[in-house]
């Protein structure tokens, strides 16, 4: 392969068989792609995208290989580091100040492989950790709060639905809201996101490649069908688009040149950009994954290479792509990328817009940093309060890094969810949902992730209370608004002390453990659960084993349900909508508990094969989605349908993830076969999945 590292997702008889399969592309020679895609999207799969696509590609397959190669020997190096320092760590806990870390260390090359630098930045601009890379000028349509719905645009309905988000009135809501919204002048970004909320599907992506034209063409609608209602764009108030693309590691097996699979964020990104060439404002975009300075410099050569291709293609654009080049805002949400922010932007510049913080995936990838170290816990899934108590040194990096620059500084997603109708879950919701809105405005950030259009006028008008009370300490609209929403005498009380009480306190930069800290690395056990207490690993296990099937029924994120416990201690139900990175962090916190011993591999063999049982008994009776079953257990995935073909290979992949020794470095390394027809309209996937070399993917 012309890249190496995509054989870790494509084994070589699977991408055999899709080349085999393929249609050539007679205006690119070489060029395969998947059967019927043209003949079903032919406004997208033109001529000149896909001979775009491959030129783009060629111009920076080698950059690619090598970024991708650098991530596994720096992987390899993270790990030979780790182990090699757990005799100077026993005895100690990982409180202790001088537990050591592969923080810091250099490799052969002489490169700090994780941590900050400390001489000077990228291009030989500033002096180390703190220094100021070139300023950033952002966009007008950019300016304001960064206040943003997430979610993939898969449908039409969808897609309407995030843009009209602002219009979404909740049943009884009160006037303060609306005049809040109103006073603002805010409008709603949409995370418009085609990597961890979606299935890469290749007719997926597409449709959503299509329904985000519609929306900045302003032409998106859907008509209505039976009895139903018609979908629209409203005249006015939309929200703005942002896109966010895959990571560097996935392959697109569906376009294959000279055998060799297109990078999937290429592809997407080519896609994108060459369609909505003419709509400045489509050039903002996402950009997850990222780790360091050197993936930024990649990043910057495919964003050039491909504005130059389309300006070769398109003359007349040439003065408006260099006034309004493409930008990016880097999801920082990787434990080696967070120390590097300025460099990050220096090799980026003038692309970079900022960036944002998707703690996910940063405690995920931060676990994965240290999965061989024995005194690391990551913090459990159940605590509510993970933004407050372990994100802090984070958020105060972003700022203290971006702000100087003139740099957006985003907060992360508020994923906890009510459920319709009930009270009391609304409360919960409520109070945290205030709580994490409050600590981002007190840190400083511009805004931060939704995870359901119900939220977006509440955010909205928190966020304008809350500027209005930094403008004027005796203005009284936040606390009206949050009597508003929350008006349980106790609970307003509580929420009342924490608005107006400090924020948490934190470590001092010249403390030994600050650098841990800054990746929620320096604590023992949770004070909410233990991480091996037979509840969080039944959690974990019924969170991702839901999440799996339904990913590998074309559903990228699902809002599952689960319990809150109130300021009484009565669970509450609520919904937590999951991705692909919630996936990831469950996953390596499983794997942690057992291959370090604190969880025995039976029983979470046994765990498991109870939840499986119970989700499949589940789905034999008669209560809908959701509902909770005898034994109050509930389940939003049923064992019906297109998911009882798949919770047989999810149980299957799950096993594989948490009882590898060494386990894959993604959970797409084994999810993304299934994604091809090949594979999934087999009779038996599993067997199809084998047949094409998945066992040699399938951790040993």
């Amino acid at each position: 392969m012309d890249i190496p590292a995509f054989a870790d997702f494509l084994p070589a008889p699977l991408l055999d068989a899709l080349w085999t399969a393929g249609e050539p592309v007679d205006a690119v020679p070489g060029l395969r792609v998947l059967p019927g895609l043209r003949a079903e999207f032919p406004d997208l799969e033109t001529d000149a995208a896909l001979s775009l696509m491959v030129e783009v590609y060629l111009a920076v397959r080698d950059a690619l290989a090598a970024c991708l190669a650098q991530r596994a020997a720096d992987r390899a190096f993270i790990d030979a580091q780790t182990l090699a320092l757990q005799p100077a760590n026993r005895g100690r806990r990982i409180t202790d100040p001088g537990w050591q870390t592969i923080l810091g260390m250099r490799d052969a090359a002489g490169r700090v492989v994780a941590g900050p630098l400390p001489g000077p930045l990228a291009g030989g601009e500033g002096s180390g950790a703190g220094s100021v890379a070139p300023q950033v000028e952002i966009p007008d349509f950019l300016k304001g709060e960064q206040i943003t719905l997430f979610g993939p645009p898969d449908s039409r309905r969808m897609s309407i639905n995030a843009m009209n988000a602002l219009h979404r009135r909740r049943p009884g809501e009160d006037p303060l809201v609306a005049e809040l919204v109103e006073a603002s002048g805010q409008v709603p970004r949409w995370g418009a996101d085609d990597e961890d909320s979606k299935t890469p599907l290749m007719a997926g992506f597409l449709r959503a490649n299509r329904n985000l034209q519609g929306c900045f063409d302003r032409t998106l609608e859907e008509p209505a069908a039976g009895q139903g209602r018609a979908y629209r764009l409203a005249p006015s108030g939309l929200s703005l688009p942002i896109k966010r693309v895959p990571g560097l590691a996935l392959p697109d097996g569906n376009h294959i040149y000279e055998k060799n699979p297109l990078p999937l964020h290429l592809t997407d990104l080519v896609l994108h950009l060459w369609h909505l060439r003419r709509h400045p404002e489509s050039r903002a975009i996402y950009f997850p994954k990222l780790e360091n300075e050197e993936e930024a410099a990649y990043l910057k050569l495919l964003l050039q290479a491909a504005g130059a291709a389309i300006a070769r293609r398109d003359p007349a654009l040439i003065p408006d792509f260099a006034a309004s080049p493409v930008r990016v805002l880097v999801v920082f949400e990787n434990p080696r990328a967070i120390f590097r922010i300025p460099e990050i932007a220096a090799a980026l510049h003038p692309h970079f817009l900022g960036g944002s913080l998707g703690w996910h995936d940063f405690l995920a990838s931060t676990a994965r940093l240290f999965r061989h170290d024995p005194g690391y816990r990551i913090p459990v899934k159940a605590d509510p309060d993970i933004v407050i108590h372990n994100i802090r040194e984070s958020h105060r990096i972003l700022v203290e890094r971006l702000s100087p620059m003139g740099a957006m500084k985003i907060g992360g997603m508020y994923g906890i969810l009510f459920e319709e109708g009930d009270a009391a879950s609304f409360r919960v919701s409520m109070i945290g949902f205030i709580r994490d809105v409050v600590t981002q405005m007190k840190r400083g950030l511009d805004g931060f992730w939704i995870a359901h259009p119900d939220f977006v006028r509440i955010a909205v008008a928190l966020v304008e209370a809350w500027r209005r009370r930094e403008r004027d300490a005796a203005d009284g609209a936040l606390n009206r608004l949050v009597a508003a929403l929350v008006p349980e005498p106790e609970d307003l009380a509580r929420l009342l002390r924490f608005i107006d009480g400090p924020d948490i306190g934190g470590l001092d930069k010249d403390d030994p453990r600050y650098l841990r800290a800054v990746l929620a690395a320096e604590k023992d056990r949770s004070p909410v659960i233990a991480n091996d207490d037979p509840e969080e690993v039944r959690y974990n296990i019924a969170q991702a084993l839901q999440y799996l099937a339904d990913w590998l029924c074309g559903n990228g994120c699902v809002a599952l349900p689960a319990h809150l416990r109130d300021a009484r201690g009565a669970a509450v139900p609520v919904r937590i909508m999951d991705d692909l990175a919630t996936t990831e962090r469950s996953r390596w916190e499983l794997w942690a508990e057992v291959q370090h011993g604190r969880v025995p591999a039976q029983v979470f063999e046994a765990i498991l094969d109870a939840e499986i049982a119970a989700i499949r008994a589940e789905g034999a009776g008669e209560p809908g989605a959701g509902s909770p079953d005898k034994d109050g257990r509930r389940v939003q995935v049923r064992w019906r349908g297109e998911a009882a073909r798949w919770y047989p290979v999810a149980a299957r992949l799950l096993r594989a993830l948490v009882l590898s020794p060494e386990p894959p470095e993604f959970v797409t390394e084994l999810l993304l076969p299934f994604s091809f027809p090949l594979i999934r309209d087999d009779a038996d996937p599993w067997a199809a999945a084998i047949r094409y070399g998945l066992s040699a993917q399938l951790p040993r």
